[in-house]
């Protein structure tokens, strides 16, 4: 009822005194503050419902949940370290990402998952977000940051990119199979490509 109501049951008294103390602002891209007291008090009654909800149906599989429920998706994370100190010869980010980012695109279609390199290096000299915050991970290591619906495709995912790094490890430029495939698809998308 809170939920549909907006009535979230936040006071905001008159004397500031009265009031706990808030926590530091965050904001989106968008300059749009995500932890005001009312998003905050939202956030934790869905998710207190999402709970209740889940565990109904568990109850009694017949459960019909109410008309404006939406459960919140769970999302599983990892982060795969990328050894570009180890190995300074191999472009990693070149491997993951391939010509005009479809490598990355066909490994997340065909796993299901998401994959985002984070880190010292992922990003050119002097390029940041445009508000000048730091982007997420920035002062960590170079790495692939995996995302997945469940743990199933987060495993297919880190697969996928841990043979990415694997063969860019063990297969010099030229024999490389990815690399060639690679410089293929750069030819054919630039109209270079000559076909004998």
């Amino acid at each position: 009822r809170k939920l549909r109501s907006n009535d979230l049951g936040v006071m905001d008294p008159r004397d500031p005194r009265e009031r706990s103390p808030s926590p530091e602002p965050t904001y989106d891209r968008n300059g749009m503050r995500t932890n005001t007291r009312i998003i905050v008090t939202r956030k934790k009654l869905e998710e207190e419902r999402d709970k209740l909800v889940k565990r109904s149906k568990e109850l009694n599989p017949d459960y019909k949940p109410p008309a404006d429920y939406k459960p919140i998706p769970k999302t599983y994370t990892e982060k795969i370290f990328i050894p570009a100190k180890q190995h300074p010869e191999v472009n990693f980010i070149g491997l993951l990402i391939g010509p005009r980012g479809n490598t990355l695109k066909k490994m997340e279609r065909e796993t299901g998952g998401k994959v985002m390199i984070r880190g010292k290096g992922s990003q050119k000299d002097g390029r940041g977000r445009r508000d000048g915050t730091a982007v997420p991970g920035e002062d960590e290591e170079l790495h692939a940051m995996v995302q997945g619906t469940s743990e199933e495709v987060l495993k297919k995912t880190c697969d996928a990119v841990r043979a990415v790094i694997k063969a860019g490890i063990t297969c010099p430029d030229g024999y490389n199979e990815l690399k060639r495939m690679q410089l293929r698809q750069l030819a054919e998308l630039n109209g270079m490509l000559l076909l004998l």
